[in-house]
């Protein structure tokens, strides 16, 4: 059973055991009235002979008994069927009880009236002497006016707790209920089409539970459909790359099973060649390993480390590599940074080897470490050809490459720096002109002073 459906029965069943509950107050407070009134009868009728006497003294106008009686009708019911009228009510002298011949030793009866404004009487009848009966009566006007009275209370109390009640309900419903049975549906949806379709649902007010349960499904939605988008990219990035050294090893092992590699010096060529793209297989799927493994931040070694002492280090090792290459290295303030020694390290190699890749024999590299506020930014300043402003926005996408530098690499390198600086919550980004140059930087949170 939904939510929705509960609530309802809930609330029905709230209603009919309110209206049940009143119903029995009505009832109650009638059979009290009315035990009164019996109660009353009772007395008048004990001694039948002295209320006659009674009634014919009030009838004539005797002060006392007139005052007793102003309200009560009495007759006398003989054995023939007629009844004759010793007294009747000041308010309603013209009253006369209808009796349908069972009233007898029948006890305290509601009866209906033949005559008066009265409409119906509550009576005894009892025994007088001879074939002769006392009739004793009281009108019910008041105890009916009573009972309207308290049943229209009664009602009127029953339709405001329903109001309230069904107002709550639709409340509840339209803030609530209504929004999760929608989530319902879209992840019923979303599960039906295996995570791909990007549904997106009414968040609501952000104040109440249920709206913010709808904008978080939004961002999962929509992150998870990125995501899906993004491995099938991957898979399909991927695939691509392994499958052109793939066909390049196939190709050359089966050259040499049929016999087409003929001399030693083709064999050493094909060997050659073989061993290379068995390389950049390995490193496309050493960068791949490194993806995924940044994923998980616990997985970093965090410790101080000095960014402009690590320049420093790149920048000799590449003053031996490239000896014909100017490489200046700049410090401003504190450069210590808490993080992984290991992976920064990978991350500006990264960066140095790509500022070299792209840029001409000779063309001077320039290494830059200074402090931003509460953080330290690196850049890797090279004089190469630089990227157009079309794809800046992709250049650490996986494997992507920038359409003027060729063939050159994986696509993975830049991908890998953007992950190990995501991992270490930092910021990364590039600014280039086509023809003067690109500049990386990578942005770390500077470490405690005590660190």
């Amino acid at each position: 059973m939904t939510l929705r459906r509960r609530l309802g029965v809930a609330i029905a069943a709230l209603l009919v055991i309110m209206a049940l509950a009143f119903g029995g107050v009505f009832l109650t407070q009638r059979g009290y009235q009315l035990s009164q009134l019996d109660e009353r009868l009772a007395g008048l009728s004990a001694n039948t002979k002295a209320l006659v006497a009674m009634s014919t003294r009030a009838d004539a106008g005797t002060g006392a008994a007139a005052d007793l009686l102003t309200d009560v009708y009495v007759g006398v019911h003989r054995a023939n069927g007629t009844l004759r009228t010793v007294l009747a009510p000041d308010a309603d002298p013209t009253l006369v009880p209808r009796l349908l011949g069972n009233e007898r030793d029948a006890g305290a009866v509601t009866r209906n009236t033949s005559s008066g404004i009265t409409e119906r009487v509550r009576l005894v009848e009892a025994f007088l002497g001879g074939q002769r009966y006392a009739v004793v009566a009281l009108s019910m006007a008041g105890l009916e006016a009573q009972s309207r009275r308290l049943a229209i209370a009664l009602v009127l109390a029953w339709l405001v707790v329903a109001g309230v009640a069904l107002l709550t309900a639709y409340w509840v419903d339209r803030l609530g209920l209504r929004p999760i049975a929608d989530l319902t549906a879209a992840a019923e949806h979303v599960t039906a089409s295996g995570g791909r379709a990007a549904v997106q649902v009414e968040s609501g007010n952000p104040a109440t539970e249920a709206g913010r349960l709808g904008t978080a499904f939004n961002a999962m939605v929509a992150t998870t459909a990125a995501g899906q988008e993004q491995l099938r990219r991957f898979v399909a990035d991927a695939s691509h790359e392994l499958r052109t050294p793939l066909t390049t090893l196939r190709g050359y092992s089966s050259l040499y099973a049929q016999g087409g590699l003929a001399t030693e010096e083709q064999v050493a060529d094909a060997m050659s060649r073989m061993n290379a793209e068995a390389t950049r297989m390995g490193r496309i799927v050493d960068d791949l390993l490194d993806l995924t493994a940044l994923g998980d931040r616990a997985a970093l070694d965090l410790a101080p480390v000095d960014l402009a002492a690590v320049l420093d280090d790149l920048a000799a090792d590449l003053r031996v590599r490239n000896p014909d290459r100017a490489v200046a290295v700049q410090r401003s303030g504190r450069t210590r940074v808490l993080a992984d020694s290991d992976r920064i390290r990978q991350a500006l190699t990264a960066l140095v080897a790509n500022a070299v890749k792209y840029s001409g024999e000779g063309s001077p590299v320039e290494l830059v470490a200074e402090k931003r506020g509460p953080a330290v930014r690196v850049k890797v300043i090279d004089h190469g050809r630089g990227i157009t402003a079309a794809e800046l926005p992709r250049v650490f996408d996986r494997f992507y490459r920038v359409a003027a530098a060729g063939p050159k690499g994986s696509g993975l390198g830049l991908a890998v720096v953007a992950a190990i600086v995501s991992a270490h919550d930092g910021r990364y980004g590039v600014e280039s002109e086509p023809g003067h140059g690109s500049v990386f930087w990578i942005e770390l949170g500077a470490a405690p002073i005590d660190a």
